[in-house]
């Protein structure tokens, strides 16, 4: 997978994983545009989505089909203009964009808006509730960081003759970044939680 280009901007970074999940993926447009909606509403206050012309697209599936088609096909457009790039896109749409994105296709957009600020892609510490998941997934990308690096290292040293090899190599590098930086977090908050009751234990 091809992250963004560096010139792209913050709003293309998420357009750019958003439709390469859809053109490399069996989700629709309109699948997406509904998940985008569900989560809105989840995360967000009602009337300020009310205040920006958002319909609850469940609530209206309550009603008369003919509403809700209209409701839901005015819907789709907006978000295709979003994609298109037609249209701005808010910064209130950031957060819902990324978690209506299948997972895989989230954490790469994730992984390259926060390396775009040099910082560390890390989950919440038990974000899926088990720390075995992220150790699995840093000794997949260490595998595939061997792999990827060991194309760009061949012949001792980084230089024009890797740069298409690069993308790929940096990208896998992030990801292991990304799961130790969650691996080790969750060791040194445990570790300080003990620290602190002995701590406490000898006053």
């Amino acid at each position: 997978m091809t992250p963004s280009k560096p010139r792209h901007s913050r709003d293309q970074v998420l357009k750019d994983h958003a439709q390469q999940m859809l053109s490399r993926s069996s989700i629709s447009v309109q699948k997406f545009a509904c998940r985008l909606n569900a989560i809105l509403f989840a995360q967000i206050d009602e009337q300020l989505l009310a205040a920006r012309k958002v319909p609850n697209l469940e609530q209206i599936n309550e009603g008369p089909v003919e509403v809700f088609m209209t409701q839901s096909g005015n819907w789709l457009k907006r978000v295709q203009r979003w994609l298109s790039a037609d249209v701005d896109f808010p910064s209130w749409l950031e957060e819902s964009w990324v978690q209506a994105l299948d997972p895989e296709y989230g954490e790469r957009c994730i992984v390259e808006l926060a390396a775009r600020y040099g910082l560390v892609a890390a989950r919440e510490a038990g974000s899926d509730g088990c720390p075995v998941s992220a150790f699995g997934q840093l000794v997949t990308r260490l595998g595939d960081a061997v792999t990827k690096c060991g194309q760009v290292l061949a012949d001792g040293q980084i230089d024009a003759k890797d740069r298409p090899y690069l993308p790929a190599a940096i990208e896998t590098l992030r990801f292991v970044e990304s799961r130790s930086f969650e691996i080790r977090r969750g060791m040194e908050n445990e570790l300080s939680a003990h620290v602190e009751l002995e701590r406490h234990a000898f006053v």
